[in-house]
């Protein structure tokens, strides 16, 4: 027993003062939590992504994929000898051919590109490529007769835009819906400000804009009202980029 005296007095006097210099656990107080509105898709406040869904080139022995590190050398056996950046590689129909990196001042480029079956010769590739801009700044502008160094058509562009946000990458703003006439039997139409002239778009109505996002990329887009509400407008369509000399 008297041993058993002594454990327990030695266990007391390791466990009391740790206990004693122990502090009460104090609750997190959080602070109140803060609405941020959420990006757009294909948009941050310093980038605009942009889709080219079937980008396709032919290339000839010698032959790059205009702004990349995509090379084409020439044929070998049954494959093909490319380039990637310096490095040699030998591909084969439907094998992937792929590059990321800076086309142009403020143009980034992702290449999801590969080699589709060739025909006539030539080495046909094809694929999705993204293009983000960095810190665009949409000014209207006209885009005719343009001297770009590359030019990208057939942009596939799918906004969903809520009331009081620009479309992405242009400078008009969808500032909510108005019955026109000022009655609950009047038409509901979409209002926009941002435009020279009439404001209002009705669901199917088409919407054109051509501008600047930096001072070597112009864009125009083609685009056509699906529908909308007071909280937001679903805009698609199509457009075109042009990155300048």
């Amino acid at each position: 027993m008297g041993k058993i005296k002594v454990l327990i007095l030695l266990f007391l006097l390791l466990v009391l003062p740790v206990q004693a210099c122990s502090l009460p656990t104090i609750p997190f107080i959080q602070a109140p939590a803060t609405s941020t509105p959420e990006p757009l898709p294909g948009q941050t406040a310093d980038t605009l992504s942009l889709l080219v869904p079937a980008y396709a080139i032919s290339l000839e022995p010698g032959g790059t994929v205009p702004g990349t590190g995509l090379n084409y050398v020439g044929r070998s056996g049954d494959g093909y000898e490319v380039s990637i950046d310096g490095l040699n590689a030998t591909k084969r129909t439907g094998d992937s051919f792929y590059w990321s990196g800076v086309i142009a001042p403020g143009v980034f480029a992702n290449y999801n590109l590969r080699l589709t079956a060739s025909i006539f010769g030539g080495l046909p590739v094809g694929g999705p490529v993204e293009l983000v801009v960095l810190f665009p700044k949409p000014v209207a502008a006209a885009t005719e007769n343009l001297d770009a160094k590359y030019h990208f058509s057939n942009l596939l562009l799918d906004y969903k835009v809520p009331t009081g946000n620009p479309v992405p990458g242009t400078t008009l703003i969808f500032e909510g819906v108005e019955n026109l006439g000022g009655s609950d039997q009047g038409n509901r139409l979409a209002r926009f400000s941002g435009f020279d002239g009439y404001p209002f778009l009705a669901v199917g109505d088409s919407l054109v804009w051509s501008g600047s996002l930096r001072d070597n990329v112009l864009v125009r887009y083609g685009l056509r009202t699906v529908s909308f509400d007071e909280e937001r407008i679903h805009l698609v369509g199509t457009g075109d980029l042009w990155i300048m000399n």
